[in-house]
């Protein structure tokens, strides 16, 4: 039964974590995957959960070539492109999922650019999305989001670490936390579908992979 302690090793949560990841897509099964409707809002969720996905995999791949500084920052976008997804969903206007698919334009840049920013979106999405997805995006950034902004500012946090080193304990934490959001991004995908079966399988891809998941992620993180 794998337990928290298990994991001891950079390497061995890293591709501990890669399992993770391949056990998400295997459910999501990508060549018959579609999402429920083809509406611009179930889209634009999709797009920003898939950033997120790409972001924890390239967080990944930096700490593979021993790169923790924009390893770390990057988890930062991470959780804001699936805090996007989560909001796109349950709680953005309709005008502004409208603009998200207007070609790349400065116009369309410019309207753009006035979305919603972190706080705004979480407050937003408070009691219309499941009440799991919402505690978890409010804990990790009760917990996480000032030294991630530090790393992304080159704040304290990123010159401390330059000079002290990265103590191993501190990486294995930041690897749990960002296959917490992976797996949430994974249940956002699953609900995307429209298909609760896969839903429940997803949520049940957690006890067994608990070792290399955050002690704060709830039961179901949708």
């Amino acid at each position: 039964m794998p337990t928290r302690h298990n994991v001891k090793s950079l390497d061995a949560i890293l591709h501990r974590s890669d399992t993770l990841d391949e056990a998400i897509i295997s459910l999501l099964d990508p060549e018959k995957y579609e999402t429920y409707d083809a509406s611009e809002r179930i889209s634009a969720s999709f797009l920003a959960c898939t950033v997120s996905l790409e972001h924890a995999r390239g967080l990944r791949a930096l700490l593979y070539e021993g790169l923790p500084t924009p390893a770390i920052s990057l988890m930062r976008l991470q959780y804001e492109a699936l805090t996007r997804s989560v909001w796109l969903l349950y709680a953005a206007p309709d005008v502004v999922v409208e603009k998200l698919h207007t070609a790349l334009a400065p116009a369309a840049e410019k309207a753009a650019s006035r979305l919603p920013m972190l706080s705004e979106m979480l407050g937003a999405i408070e009691g219309k999305a499941p009440p799991a997805a919402t505690q978890m995006l409010n804990e990790f950034k009760d917990v996480s989001l000032k030294a991630l902004n530090s790393f992304v500012h080159g704040g304290i946090h990123p010159l401390r670490r330059q000079t002290e080193g990265y103590p191993l304990p501190l990486l294995i934490q930041v690897i749990r936390n960002s296959n917490g959001l992976l797996t949430m991004s994974g249940m956002m995908l699953a609900i995307l579908s429209g298909n609760p079966t896969l839903a429940k399988e997803m949520s049940g891809i957690q006890p067994t992979f608990v070792d290399c998941l955050p002690e704060f992620l709830p039961s179901g993180s949708s």
